[in-house]
C-alpha cells in the first residue's frame, strides 16, 4: 500500500517535470524557426509570476498615479481640493453666521430693555478674555528685545489719531413728533410723515434684519461701518431682505402706521454707535427746514 502511494507521488511529479518541446515550423516550408523546451511546473511557475508582477503593477497604478482618477468612483485630486476648500469655506461661513446671530440677539435685548448697553459690553469683554489662552501669551526672549525696540522708535513717532467720521442722509424729512431721549426710555426721533413716503437709508450698509414685531410693527436694521446701527420702525412695507447690501439714499421701505406703538403714520428712526443709542439730530437734519 505504501509502494503505491509513493509510486503515485513519483508519478505526479514526474508529470509535472516531464520536460516537453515546442516547436514554431513554417507551415509551408516546413522550416524550424523557433523552439522551447519546457515542463508543466515552469509554466505554472511563470504564469504565476506573470499574475503576480500584472497585480502589483494594477496596485501601483491606482495607487501613484493619475490613472486612478479614471477610475468609476474614485474621486478626483481637482474634486478632493475642491470639497477642502468648500469645508474650509463652510466652517468660516458659520463662525460668521454665529457671530452675525449673536450681534443680532444682542441688539435686540438692547432695544427691547431686557440688559443695558453696559451690560452687553461686560459680557463681550468677559466672553472674550475667557476665549483667551493665557499660556500661549508669554512673550520669548526674542520676543521680549523686538518689542523693546519697537517701543523705543515709537517713542518719537508723531502720529495722526483722526478717524475718517461717516456721513450720513436722513431717512426721511419732516415734523418731529418726539425726540431722542434716552431718560424716557425713547432711543430714537419720531418723524411724522404721509403714508407711503420713501424711506431712504442713511448710509452705505448692509441690512443687519427685517422682521414683524408687535410693537414696532415692520422693522428694519441696517449694520454701517465704523460700528453704526440705524433702526427703522413702524413701516406700511418693507423693501429689502435680511443680507442684502444697499446704498446711502436707497429706498427701503415705505412709511406707515404699524404696530401697537405707533399713532399715526410716522417713522420711528434709531442711530446705534458701539452698541449705544446716539441723538441722530447730532448727525443729519431730521426736521424739514
Amino acid at each position: 500500500m505504501a509502494k503505491q502511494e509513493a509510486r503515485k507521488k513519483r508519478s505526479l511529479f514526474k508529470k509535472l517535470t516531464d520536460t516537453y518541446r515546442l516547436l514554431i515550423i513554417d507551415e509551408d516550408t516546413f522550416e524550424h524557426k523557433l523552439d522551447f523546451s519546457l515542463s508543466r511546473l515552469n509554466v505554472f511557475a511563470v504564469t504565476g509570476f506573470l499574475a503576480l508582477l500584472l497585480i502589483v503593477g494594477t496596485v501601483f497604478l491606482i495607487a501613484y498615479t493619475p490613472l486612478r482618477e479614471y477610475i468609476p468612483g474614485y474621486p478626483s485630486s481637482e474634486l478632493r481640493k475642491k470639497v477642502y476648500q468648500l469645508e474650509l469655506f463652510k466652517d468660516s461661513l458659520r463662525r460668521e453666521v454665529q457671530m452675525r446671530d449673536r450681534y443680532i440677539e444682542a441688539l435686540r435685548k438692547v432695544m427691547t430693555g431686557e440688559i443695558t448697553p453696559e451690560e452687553i459690553s461686560r459680557k463681550a469683554l468677559s466672553d472674550s478674555i475667557a476665549a483667551v489662552d493665557t499660556a500661549a501669551l508669554k512673550p520669548s526672549r526674542e520676543d521680549s528685545l523686538l518689542r523693546k525696540e519697537v517701543e523705543r522708535k515709537e517713542a518719537f513717532r508723531v502720529t495722526d489719531n483722526r478717524q475718517t467720521e461717516i456721513s450720513f442722509l436722513p431717512p426721511v424729512r419732516g415734523p418731529i413728533s418726539r425726540r431722542f431721549d434716552p431718560s424716557a426710555g425713547h432711543l430714537g426721533v419720531d418723524i411724522v410723515l404721509p403714508q407711503n413716503t420713501p424711506v431712504k437709508a442713511v448710509a452705505q450698509g448692509r441690512v443687519l434684519f427685517t422682521g414683524w414685531t408687535p410693537d414696532n410693527g415692520n422693522v428694519i436694521v441696517l449694520i454701517h461701518p465704523q460700528n453704526f446701527v440705524s433702526v427703522y420702525k413702524h413701516n406700511r412695507k418693507l423693501l429689502k431682505q435680511t443680507g442684502q447690501k444697499v446704498e446711502a439714499g436707497e429706498v427701503i421701505a415705505r412709511a406707515g402706521n404699524t404696530g401697537e406703538n405707533s399713532t399715526g403714520p410716522h417713522l420711528h428712526f434709531e442711530l446705534w454707535h458701539n452698541n449705544r443709542p446716539v441723538n441722530p439730530e447730532l448727525y443729519m437734519q431730521l426736521a424739514k427746514p
